[in-house]
C-alpha cells in the first residue's frame, strides 16, 4: 500500500483518487487519424514511462510528467495502473522483455556464459541501477523494496540454462548442477552494479565465470563421475 501517495500537497506525488471529470479520456497532441489505442497506446505509455524513470529522478516519476511524456491524460494511465508502483513494474519488465537474450553458440561452456553475461550486461544493467535510483522511491512510499525488486528483476536463471544445455548436448557436462549456481553469475553481476552503480566491466564478467561458476561446475561434474565410476 503506499500510504504517502494521497495528495499533491505533500509534494511531488499526485492524487491517487477518482478520475478527473473534466478531462477527456484519451488526450493526445498527435493528429487524431494517428490516434493510439489499446496496447499501442499503453506500449507508448509505458516506453514513455521508462524513459522518465531512466533519465529523471524519483521524485519526476509521477503519472503527470509520464502522461505529458506519452501525449496522453493522466486518467488514461490510472485506468490501467492504480498507482505509481504498478506503472513502475510495468514498465520496468517491459523494459527486460524487450532486451531478451540470444542463445550463443561459442563451442564452449566459458565462451556461451561470457557471451550470456555480457547481453545481460549491455541490454539489461540499466534496469538494475534504475532499481537502484528507486531504492529511495520504495522507502519513501512504504513500499516493500524486497519485493519491488522481486517483481521487476526477473531470474537470470533461463538464460545461464541455454550455455548449460549446449554444454550437455556436446557431453561437456553430464551432472545436474545446483539453481544456486545457476543463478549466482547473474546475481553476483547485478549486486556488483548495484554497488558501483556503473554497467560491468568485462574483466568482472571474465573473472566471474573463471573464478566462480567453471570451477563449481568442475567441482559438481567430478563429483558426478567419482560416484558413477568414470
Amino acid at each position: 500500500m503506499e500510504a504517502n501517495e494521497s495528495t499533491e500537497a505533500n509534494g511531488p506525488l499526485e492524487a491517487n483518487g477518482p478520475l478527473e471529470a473534466n478531462e477527456s479520456p484519451e488526450t493526445t497532441n498527435a493528429p487524431k487519424q494517428t490516434r493510439r489505442r489499446g496496447k499501442a497506446l499503453e506500449a507508448a505509455i509505458l516506453e514513455a514511462a521508462w524513459e522518465q524513470l531512466s533519465t529523471r529522478s524519483a521524485e519526476e516519476f509521477t503519472f503527470d510528467n509520464v502522461a505529458a511524456r506519452a501525449h496522453t491524460s493522466k486518467p488514461v494511465l490510472y485506468r490501467r495502473w492504480p498507482n505509481r508502483t504498478e506503472l513502475f513494474v510495468a514498465a520496468v519488465r517491459r523494459h527486460r522483455r524487450h532486451a531478451a537474450i540470444e542463445r550463443p553458440d561459442t563451442g564452449t561452456l566459458r565462451g556461451d556464459v561470457i557471451s550470456i553475461l555480457l547481453q545481460l550486461n549491455s541490454r539489461q544493467s540499466d534496469a538494475v541501477m534504475v532499481l537502484a535510483k528507486f531504492g529511495v522511491y520504495a522507502d519513501w512510499l512504504g513500499v516493500d523494496a524486497h519485493d519491488l525488486y522481486e517483481r521487476t528483476m526477473m531470474s537470470d536463471h533461463p538464460s545461464i540454462m541455454m550455455a548449460v544445455e549446449n554444454a550437455r548436448a556436446r557431453g561437456d557436462i553430464t551432472c545436474e548442477l545446483p539453481e544456486s549456481l545457476l543463478r549466482m553469475p547473474g546475481e553476483l553481476g547485478r549486486a556488483i552494479i548495484l554497488r558501483d552503480m556503473r554497467p560491468l566491466s568485462e574483466a568482472d564478467i571474465v573473472a566471474t565465470v573463471d573464478e566462480l561458476f567453471l570451477p563449481l561446475v568442475d567441482y559438481y561434474e567430478h563429483r558426478a563421475r567419482t560416484k558413477a565410476g568414470r
